[in-house]
């Protein structure tokens, strides 16, 4: 992937930690971290920890003092209320003009007049017949204070990612597509269709933010069709226009106490498995996974298909 902010992660902390690495997601109202590390050669996932957003930055110097985590390589994963990722043609321009020409060809997609940073990642299929570019764009002040926040905490900044590409890296590798259906607490649904742990298809599902007000039996009333719809459209987009064999599976973590009887109803209509989102993850005996900790965990693991920085 090209990096559009590079010169912002230029300085990193050499002497070494006992920790593997770090991961980091900083949402909206809270921000959880990961942590891994390499116990008789083989990496594990040893800690999980989640914060109030107020005073991050304070807050997460003391927990990497506490824990003896200075010089922990760190990757960050934004939830996607804190970016925007938009596709668009790509620009008949050299690489070297690329993140200008990308400037002026999203201006005008933009959710507001701030200054905004933008890197971008090439899908990993051609999309009807169109060169395509995945343009990721954040607010350049967040950026800097998520810089300044992890290197005056004492971590190692390596990755600055999002939220999709790190759900990537939690599935089993396959060449069977599957779908992921995410959602932060209160948020938007996060719809991607990922296969050999690349993002193929991405997009955000809105009006589901009080999910988890719904009764079961509310759910039946319109929901379970609006969102199984959903999901339809967005298989027969990667048959049709990706030219890809079917999804297989579509695998849940929603804001419901009604997960399990939601994902057995969109089974009824899409004629598909829907199981729960377990992550594919060696780990200590008592951490317990729970969707708030996927976007860490999957930032912490060191994978490319990650935003470099």
């Amino acid at each position: 992937m090209q990096i559009g902010w590079r010169e912002f992660i230029k300085g990193r902390f050499r002497t070494s930690s006992k920790f593997h690495s770090l991961g980091i997601e900083l949402g909206v109202k809270d921000f959880h971290v990961s942590t891994l590390q390499k116990i008789k050669g083989k990496v594990k996932w040893v800690k999980q920890d989640s914060f109030s957003i107020e005073n991050w930055q304070v807050v997460l110097k003391s927990y990497v003092e506490k824990n003896k985590l200075t010089n922990t390589q760190c990757n960050i994963a934004l939830s996607i209320s804190k970016y925007q990722l938009l596709q668009v043609d790509k620009p008949a321009v050299e690489d070297i003009e690329m993140l200008q020409a990308l400037q002026w060809t999203i201006k005008e997609q933009l959710s507001s007049d701030e200054q905004f940073t933008i890197d971008y990642f090439d899908p990993p299929t051609v999309v009807a017949n169109a060169e395509k570019l995945n343009v990721v764009a954040i607010v350049t002040k967040d950026i800097l204070e998520i810089r300044d926040g992890i290197l005056k905490a004492g971590l190692a900044l390596n990755i600055i990612g999002i939220g999709e590409l790190a759900t990537c890296n939690l599935l089993t590798p396959s060449d069977d597509a599957i779908i992921t259906l995410n959602q932060e607490e209160g948020g938007q649904l996060s719809l991607n269709i990922v296969k050999r742990n690349q993002l193929f298809f991405s997009r955000r599902l809105r009006g589901y933010e009080n999910l988890a007000s719904f009764s079961q039996e509310e759910l039946k009333m319109g929901v379970v069709d609006n969102l199984s719809l959903e999901i339809q459209r967005s298989m027969d987009y990667f048959e049709s226009q990706l030219r890809q064999a079917p999804v297989k599976k579509v695998y849940v973590s929603l804001d419901t106490a009604h997960q399990d009887a939601l994902a057995e109803m969109i089974k009824q209509v899409i004629f598909i498995p829907v199981e729960e989102f377990i992550p594919n993850v060696a780990k200590n005996t008592n951490m317990q996974i729970t969707p708030s900790s996927f976007a860490s965990l999957g930032a912490a693991i060191d994978n490319t298909s990650l935003t470099t920085l």
